[in-house]
């Protein structure tokens, strides 16, 4: 897929039957919603979210190719001057997954122009008397273990989740996978899950012209919260539920001394209410986002998922599907994020199998999928932190597990986790700060997660 570079942009937006159309150019990218969700949309507000999604879409397009300007035929968002700083402050780590300049990617950022051709914000009419129903969610489904234990928890605590699967196409084959886990789920569950098919995103990480950046990728959430308000309209939902979890709130300062947030901005608890603020406005009345996990680490949340839901942590999918290896099975076994999954499915000793592993990732062969952990950069961090996923290795190292790394990681860091496990499993199989989830249900999923959270080493 190989397209000619630009050297001008011009963005417009149509509404049709299906949903909306982003053109690019003279590309068209469609977004589809299903019929009676889209069909019930009002008119308006119809208009108001084909002009912010015009610009979330394609606001990181210019910088790909080092263009100063972007012109819209589409009226002035009311999700600009949010975007902005959620885009400005994404740069960094965009920088450093590129391996290029952080403060030259917040200056192209600062020296991007967009251009509108309508001046004047539509903005729908506010309607104060309606407020959606604090027993309706919509949870953006991605069957990455955060979705999943937050529909779960829903389940548990009183709320009816709506499924909603964003299909990315910048990902070779995670549909592909989604797709047969979406049929065997929605049989088993009796649940419905909802699908939009996002052609948009080929243009995150510039795959539309096979590129290779980071660029796009920041602003995913934030777009999901504004695609979910259709459903949120149709089943009168008081909730966005997003899967933003404590290690999104890790921070550093990279080489250039650029404040640089790990996960991307649009992940930080500082930006979870912003989201929703937004939403709000684009809604034209008060709807929220929030995040059930907010308070717990990755390796919490994984045991929690599969100790307390494990019929429905089998379905958790949770590699991004995005080479060859991932072909024929829905985790490639291959990338770092499979790797890390791995070892803190070990550390419970978990039914991997169940789960979809068939391979050993701590023998030899695997073993490049550690190499960040053992060579951790602080600078320039890879997917997830060297100590949780060193408490991880410690645990399996408990339960037996033995390979290549974790003969590796006796001889290197054993000692350090062993002297230092009640600090590190303190912190990340804690409870930490949550300002994000909804007072409403506060206190049944902190006792939820105390009960599964309690472990002696």
């Amino acid at each position: 897929m190989s397209k000619i570079k630009p050297s001008s942009l011009e963005v417009d937006a149509k509404i049709t039957k299906e949903g909306i159309d982003i053109m690019l150019n003279n590309d068209c990218f469609k977004i589809i919603y299903p019929a009676k969700i889209w069909e019930k949309y009002d008119k308006t507000l119809k208009r108001v979210l084909a002009e912010n999604i015009a610009y979330s879409s394609t606001m990181f397009v210019p910088q790909m190719f080092g263009l100063h300007e972007i012109h819209y035929k589409t009226a002035r968002p009311i999700s600009e001057t949010f975007l902005f700083k959620n885009g400005i402050y994404d740069m960094p780590i965009c920088a450093i997954t590129d391996n290029k300049s952080s403060l030259n990617y917040v200056k192209n950022f600062f020296n991007t122009r967009p251009i509108h051709e309508k001046n004047k914000i539509s903005i729908p009419t506010q309607r104060k008397t309606k407020v959606g129903t604090k027993k309706t969610a919509i949870v953006p489904f991605s069957f990455g273990k955060e979705s999943m234990l937050s529909f779960s928890l829903c389940k548990e605590i009183g709320i009816t989740p709506i499924l909603v699967n964003f299909i990315e196409p910048s990902n070779k084959y995670e549909y592909f996978h989604k797709r047969n886990l979406i049929k065997k789920f929605e049989n088993e569950m009796k649940t419905r899950v909802y699908t939009v098919q996002y052609d948009p995103g080929i243009l995150r990480y510039g795959k539309y012209w096979s590129l290779n950046t980071e660029l796009g990728w920041g602003l995913q959430t934030t777009e999901y919260a504004l695609m979910s308000l259709p459903f949120a309209e149709y089943f009168n939902a008081g909730y966005i539920v997003l899967g933003n979890e404590q290690s999104c709130n890790d921070i550093f300062f990279d080489k250039e001394g650029m404040l640089s947030y790990k996960a991307a901005y649009d992940q930080h608890s500082d930006w979870t209410p912003q989201q929703g603020l937004l939403a709000s406005l684009i809604l034209g009345r008060r709807i929220e986002v929030v995040s059930f996990m907010e308070s717990l680490y990755e390796i919490a949340i994984n045991k929690i998922l599969h100790t307390r839901y494990p019929e429905d942590g089998k379905y958790q999918m949770s590699c991004m599907a995005d080479n060859k290896n991932a072909k024929n099975n829905r985790w490639c076994q291959k990338c770092v994020k499979c790797g890390y999954i791995y070892a803190l499915c070990c550390a419970f000793n978990l039914d991997l199998k169940k789960i979809g592993f068939t391979e050993n990732l701590f023998d030899k062969k695997h073993s490049k999928i550690y190499d960040h952990f053992f060579n951790y950069n602080p600078k320039a961090p890879a997917y997830g932190s060297q100590e949780e996923l060193g408490l991880a290795f410690y645990l399996s190292f408990l339960n037996g597990f033995k390979g290549y790394s974790m003969e590796k990681f006796k001889k290197t860091l054993l000692p350090r986790f062993r002297k230092n496990r009640k600090a590190y499993a303190k912190q990340y199989l804690g409870i930490n700060e949550c300002p994000n989830i909804p007072k409403e249900y506060k206190k049944n999923l902190l006792k939820i997660y105390k009960k599964e959270l309690s472990l002696n080493i």
